[in-house]
């Protein structure tokens, strides 16, 4: 029989010493996702490649395999926010400060609405000597479309997208990189919880290893 995604996270965090959640009575039978989230500040040179590169010594994983994602702070360069399966048992040995790792529980029972907030490179995809090449979707209406008909991979109902273009611009060792995106916003309803985690903890599109790809959800006031 498959593990659900709760069970294989509580698995990932008892062996890694983390005691499960404290819930209210009423809380117990709900579906949830229990992961941990903080900030790290690097010097505001740092890019992505090399926060991922410092995150990934810490994690001992890359971004986008299951165990973290991130991406960075829109308003302090240098800082990134960081969402984990399991606590890091210290900050990365190049942050100028980090904040202790918070414990998020996220309530995914089906048919709980949230707005959310997705940085995400998608697009047309070719495979070219072996490598997956992505030309990122052109337009707004492009994305809106992409995450409206792959809803139900994401094990989400759409209840209102918005999407925007956005640029990510960098120089790493003396190479400037500018990889193109979208911005896509709104409000959606869990529609499969299974798959939702699934993509919580994986992220989604292409360039996961600079910071894109973390969906964001925010309870309806």
């Amino acid at each position: 029989m498959t593990e659900s995604v709760q069970d294989l996270v509580r698995l990932a965090q008892i062996r890694s010493g983390v005691h499960p959640p404290q819930l209210g009575f009423t809380k117990l039978d709900l579906p949830k996702l229990d992961t941990f989230e903080t900030a790290v500040t690097f010097s505001p040179q740092c890019d992505p490649i090399a926060a991922h590169e410092e995150l990934m010594h810490v994690f001992g994983q890359k971004a986008g395999t299951g165990r973290f994602l991130f991406c960075a702070d829109s308003a302090v360069a240098g800082r990134y926010w960081v969402r984990s399966v399991v606590p890091w048992r210290g900050a990365p040995a190049g942050a100028i400060s980090a904040l202790a790792p918070k414990r998020v529980v996220t309530q995914l029972a089906e048919g709980l609405m949230y707005h959310f907030s997705l940085a995400v490179c998608d697009g047309e995809t070719t495979i070219a000597d072996g490598r997956k090449l992505v030309v990122p979707f052109p337009t707004p209406t492009d994305y809106e479309h992409w995450f409206n008909a792959n809803a139900g991979e994401f094990g989400v109902k759409p209840l209102l997208v918005s999407a925007s273009l956005r640029t990510l611009r960098f120089q790493h060792e003396g190479t400037w990189f500018r990889v193109e995106h979208g911005l896509v916003e709104g409000a959606l309803e869990v529609a499969d919880t299974e798959r939702l985690m699934r993509r919580l903890l994986r992220g989604f599109g292409s360039h996961r290893r600079l910071g894109l790809g973390m969906l964001k959800l925010q309870t309806q006031s």
